[in-house]
């Protein structure tokens, strides 16, 4: 078959276009130089029909271009002929008589982008009003002819408004006011007419508004503004759509001076329920550029303030429910706005909220915590339980709207989350039984959710629940309003008022409810009357392990399916973005990156897992203090592989490591393109800052993303980091070893005896480890030290302080005694443990500057060790801040943070010293990592019972507190010990001075007492030995315990002493080994029936002598170090036994009978007498 066959028969037409001859008609029509094909024929015969097809096309268009200018010509002559006309009349015509010609000849021909049009406008506009539009009355133009005069005028105030530059104020012109009076006069006659325009009609109102002024006087602005909400006789389509204009393009606007300086004239023509009708009908789009926030936030203020003007209305429901819609929608803002910069946090995300602060406009940032007063809270309960609490079918379906509104209230205003919780605590919510605390209230109806019951009842389940997460769940939109997010909004805000009163709860409260027969007699009070019972607790607690496992174990999952929906503006970086433009690709690529899992509206997922995980810990940790769960209730290890747990967490940490070590190179990167002495965003200088800002977001984000990346590959690691009690004591101390273990090989080169780690940094430096190298030398001369007995502290803090975590390498200690000679021996790791534990029992037991002791005699920071230390120098007459005061102060905080690193350095080597912490200060250990302690009165008993006592007769105060006289202000010891007692007063709050203590605000008082005591004041003291601790401690490693489980792995465990144990992890020395038969001696085997014979407060005294701590390490004796050993003290039956503390040895004499060994070692160990250092 031809190639160039086409499936039709006719010969197609050749056509010569070439202007040559040929006298065959079948041959090519162009003679190329070579020989053509046929299917270049083909082609050249396409290319020629194109060709006449774009001939004939350009023919059509100029036929096509010259009819519509003909057209154009013949209208614009008309129109011309229609305006001289138009003129005519005005120049001859009566008045009276020439309206109803020229109206129609106006509506033909205006042009409102011709400026010669508008005095034509505004003489037919003169004359309607003049003539009260009688020509639409009398039917002489049909009122329908008021539609295009309506869109004529509006168009016009528009462009006029947009003709002149934002100094030049249009509307004061008689021009444009007579246009709004015609507007005015059209909704009076057909109110219908402003429908198909009249959110152009509000804009133009709007601007009106702006421009005027608060001082202007402009009553028919009220009334064109409130006349289209006030119409009769329309259909409720212009009424609804008349509301919804109002709300979406009016109340958006931003500065409308002349309405909020007379908002109270405005809103007595509004019907408020119509318009929050209104709004939740057809709620706002989700903003998603910097214009739609801001117009969020107008619209959020200028309602408050019509509602504000109608104060002796009592607030409707659809009132907070479109407060709620708004709120949750700018919850991130308002949050940002009204949250003082973290002094914890990065200097970058307290520049990036230090600029939104600024952003905030004032009027705004005036209206809104209207929301969060006293009065508001107080008056939004009582409608609650007003509206709702009577109807017994539905008072706890609505207790989740209520939730929804104050959860949204404590995220958007967290500096006055504890006054809104306090309302709510105080508030009692009827019920078809009568009144109820409100914790019990949404106690109740949490627990009948179907969500709670199913992951209370079944942990495996709680992904599954998660993963039903309606499609769109970060949305507040009012269609999303299911079950789904009214059961979760009821949780949240029970577990935040839950926190919230564990806070101020103390122990003989929170028990009384575990046994309700054992309570006091009379009327409870209200704490112990909002106690959940034991049965409660236990489902609470199963709730809270099991969602908190998964959001910690599947937060990978999670985060991944948000990121997969579309993006919102739920971060700053486009609110700081300069408002002509939107997300670059880049900033996509970081929000993207960013997404989270929104549990509902308005809570991200971090504040999400956040407060349940404190809800857990808290009760955990009154548990852990106090038990009253069932044992192994906490345990979660039928969710976790346990046979490779511990290897599969030491994998994950080691692949942490690598991924922060590959990335610290593009951190540094980054970092170097920012210059870290930029100013702070300021608003003067917003545009000149604003990508500066935009970039340090970016950054925060970059980290933010990166930790949760690292957490990505760290399951088990972020379980127990932060909820470790569900993984065995004993497990996690296994992995806590594996930690330190590993660290010694990385880095010590695989060498963790000291001896090999000292020969490989002399190869390191030389190749030859018996060269005397200098750098070798020094650097193994930087970890010996010569030490004076009674000076061990000091010396110590001089030796070692420039090591900082090179302390965690070994170090060699000589001691020099009181006559300046150096004592004998060499230390091969007993002379390092002796210097240790001596450091901490001069530095703790001798110096009361530094630590002091409860009434259990257990140690924490001298809360007024800097205070005292001021006192001491302005005393010393040393001017304040002055280079030798802040050396003085420095120098103190060094001495802490060098106790912190020789406590860290005993842990890393496993030595047990013989020191028991205060619990509260154990729970700063455990909260190190994430700085997130959380004071309670509890913790006051461990700090000072006195001040504990005086707190509970506080809160049991029968009568009236404000006869105490008392505030929110705290008296602080500033005197040295005996000296005359002197005190400062400092306030609790900001203007604690002018609080009154009051029955209601009491147990704000109680835990602004406690944390004042055990937070504020020790700060500066317990940051710089947790630093230190750090230093040689990885904070998340401390994370995996609490506060006993952490003094265990300081002190020892204080479970009885297991002979046995310490039996076979004994060595034995000189006469004592066990030889080839093995059989013990004699001697060694009386000494053991001794220990056993002996009651385990008498062992505990024998293993203090010889290890200088009466408790067992962690996991058996096999842990100690060095190990136990007892070696024979010669044949002298009269000598008793003498020990070695530093090397664990006990010598002991070859006593004959069992009755000599007891006497003797008993005597020995209770004199204190016969130690060797030997």
């Amino acid at each position: 078959m031809f190639p160039t066959f086409t499936g039709n028969s006719r010969r197609a037409r050749n056509v010569n276009l070439s202007g040559q001859r040929t006298t065959n008609p079948f041959t090519s029509t162009w003679a190329p130089a070579t020989n053509v094909g046929a299917s270049k024929t083909v082609a050249h015969a396409q290319a020629e029909r194109q060709q006449r097809q774009h001939e004939r096309d350009r023919l059509k268009a100029a036929q096509r271009i010259q009819k519509t200018w003909r057209g154009h010509r013949v209208r614009q002559g008309l129109k011309a002929a229609r305006r001289q006309k138009l003129d005519q009349l005005y120049n001859t015509l009566d008045p009276e008589l020439r309206i109803a010609q020229a109206l129609p000849l106006l509506l033909a021909v205006y042009d409102a982008a011709r400026p010669d049009d508008r005095p034509r406008l505004l003489w037919v506009a003169e004359d309607l009003l003049k003539s009260e539009f009688d020509v639409f009355i009398s039917q002489q133009i049909h009122c329908t002819r008021l539609n295009k005069l309506a869109r004529i005028l509006i168009t016009t105030l528009e462009r006029q408004g947009a003709s002149n530059n934002d100094h030049s104020p249009w509307l004061p012109l008689p021009q444009a006011q007579l246009l709004l009076d015609s507007l005015g006069a059209i909704m009076k006659i057909r109110p219908q007419a402003i429908e198909p325009v009249i959110g152009r009609y509000y804009r133009v109102l709007g601007r009106a508004c702006h421009d005027i002024g608060p001082a202007s006087q402009s009553p028919e602005l009220v009334r064109g503004v409130v006349a289209p909400l006030l119409a009769t006789q329309v259909p409720e389509s212009f009424t609804k759509a008349a509301y919804h204009a109002f709300a979406h393009s009016f109340l958006t606007l931003h500065d409308l001076a002349f309405f909020e300086s007379n908002v109270a004239a405005f809103a007595t023509g509004v019907d408020q329920d119509r318009l929050y009708s209104s709004l939740l009908a057809a709620p706002p789009a989700e903003p998603k550029t910097y214009e739609s926030q801001a117009d969020f936030l107008w619209l959020l203020a200028h309602l408050i303030a019509l509602q504000d003007a109608k104060k002796q209305e009592v607030s409707s429901p659809l009132y907070l429910k479109a407060l709620y819609l708004l709120l949750s929608m700018s919850s991130t803002y308002i949050r940002t706005a009204f949250r003082m910069p973290d002094p914890k946090g990065s200097s970058e995300a307290r520049d990036v909220e230090g600029g939104l602060q600024q952003t905030l406009p004032l009027y705004v940032s005036d209206k809104l915590p209207s929301l969060i007063g006293k009065d508001e809270i107080s008056t939004l309960l009582e409608m609650f339980t007003m509206n709702h609490g009577a109807k017994s079918a539905s008072e706890y379906d609505d207790a989740s709207f209520l939730a929804g509104y104050i959860l949204t209230l404590v995220y958007c205003f967290p500096t006055s989350g504890d006054d809104i919780r306090m309302r709510l605590y105080l508030a009692d919510m009827s019920t078809q039984y009568g009144p109820l605390p409100a914790l019990k209230f949404f106690w109740n109806a949490t627990s009948r959710t179907s969500i709670f019951s199913t992951i209370a009842s079944n942990g495996e389940s709680t992904l599954d629940v998660l993963r039903q997460r309606p499609s769109g769940a970060g949305s507040s939109t009012a269609k999303e309003d299911s079950l789904w997010h009214r059961e979760w909004r009821t949780i949240l805000l029970f577990l935040e008022l839950y926190v919230f009163i564990l806070r101020l709860t103390d122990d003989d409260d929170f028990f009384s409810g575990l046994n309700p027969q054992s309570a006091v007699q009379g009327s409870p009070s209200r704490l112990r009357s909002s106690s959940l019972s034991m049965e409660e607790l236990k489902r609470l607690t199963r709730f809270l392990k099991h969602l908190s496992f998964t959001l910690y174990y599947s937060a990978t999952e999670l985060l991944e399916t948000a990121a997969r929906t579309p993006l919102t503006l739920s971060s700053p970086v486009e609110f700081l973005a300069s408002p002509s433009r939107r997300m670059d690709s880049a900033d996509v690529d970081v929000a993207s990156k960013t997404a989270s899992f929104s549990i509902t509206a308005g809570i991200e997922f971090e504040a999400f897992r956040t407060l349940v995980t404190a809800a857990m810990k808290m009760v955990y940790e009154r548990d852990s203090r106090r038990p009253f769960l069932p044992k192994g209730h906490w345990l979660m290890t039928s969710n976790l592989d346990m046979g490779g747990f511990v290897e599969g967490v030491v994998n994950e940490d080691q692949r942490q490591r690598e991924a922060r070590e590959s990335r610290e190179e593009e951190d540094e990167d980054s970092d170097e393109d920012m210059d870290p002495n930029e100013p702070n965003y300021t608003f003067a200088g917003q545009t000149r800052n604003r990508h500066a800002q935009v970039e340090k977001w970016k950054a925060v984000r970059r980290k933010e993303a990166r930790e949760r990346m690292l957490a990505s590959i760290g399951p088990r690691l972020e379980i127990l980091r932060n909820m470790p009690f569900v993984v065995p004591f004993e497990v996690r101390v296994q992995i806590f070893r594996q930690f330190v273990r590993l660290d010694k090989e990385r880095r010590r080169g695989g060498f963790v005896d000291p001896d090999r780690w000292r020969l490989w940094v002399m190869n390191q430096h030389n190749g030859n480890p018996f060269s005397q190298n200098m750098q070798s030398v020094n650097v193994l001369a930087r970890h010996q030290a010569k030490i004076t007995r009674g000076h061990i502290f000091t010396d110590a803090l001089t030796k070692f302080w420039d090591l900082d975590d090179g302390l965690k390498e070994p170090i060699q200690i000589q001691f020099v005694d009181e006559f300046g000679m150096e004592e004998a021996g060499i230390d091969g790791g007993g002379v390092t443990k002796e210097f240790l534990t001596s450091v901490t029992k001069e530095a703790f037991t001798n110096d009361e500057r530094l630590f002091v002791t409860n009434s259990q005699n257990s140690y924490y920071p001298n809360p007024c060790a800097i205070d005292q230390q001021a006192e001491s120098l302005r005393a010393a007459q040393i001017t304040e801040n002055s280079e030798t005061w802040n050396e003085s102060m420095a120098d103190l905080l060094r001495q802490y943070e060098f106790l912190g690193r020789i406590i860290g350095k005993c842990m890393y080597e496993g030595i047990l010293i013989d020191i028991v912490f205060a619990g509260f200060f154990l729970l700063k250990w455990a909260s190190a990592r994430a700085d997130n302690y959380r004071p309670s009165i509890n913790d006051l008993h461990d700090l000072d019972e006195e001040l504990y006592q005086g707190m509970l007769q506080l809160k049991n105060y029968p009568g009236d507190i404000k006869d105490l006289d008392l505030d929110f202000t705290i008296n602080d010891q500033v005197s040295l010990p005996g000296a005359p007692v002197r005190t400062v007063t400092r306030n609790l709050v900001p203007n604690g001075d002018r609080i009154p203590v009051t029955n209601e605000n009491r147990p704000l008082y109680i835990s602004y007492v406690a944390r004042h005591r055990l937070v504020v004041q020790s700060r500066a003291q317990t940051r710089a030995f947790l630093r230190g601790l750090g230093m040689i401690i990885d904070p998340t490693w401390l994370s995996m315990f609490n506060q006993s489980e952490l003094q265990r792995l300081v002190g020892g465990d204080n479970s009885e002493i297991d002979v046995e144990d310490l039996r076979r992890h004994t060595v034995y020395g000189g006469v004592y080994v066990i030889g080839d038969d093995g059989e013990e001696h004699p001697t060694v085997k009386l000494f053991w029936d001794v220990l056993h014979s002996l009651d385990d407060a008498e062992r505990r005294l024998v293993l203090k002598y010889v290890t200088s701590t009466p408790r067992a390490p962690l996991l058996g004796f096999s842990q100690l170090s060095p190990a136990f050993s007892i070696r024979d003290g010669g044949q002298e039956v009269d000598r008793l036994p003498s020990a070695s503390t530093c090397m664990n040895l006990l010598k002991l004499p070859q006593y004959r009978t069992a009755e000599s060994l007891r006497e003797k070692l008993l005597y020995a160990v209770k004199s204190g007498a016969g130690f060797d250092l030997s």
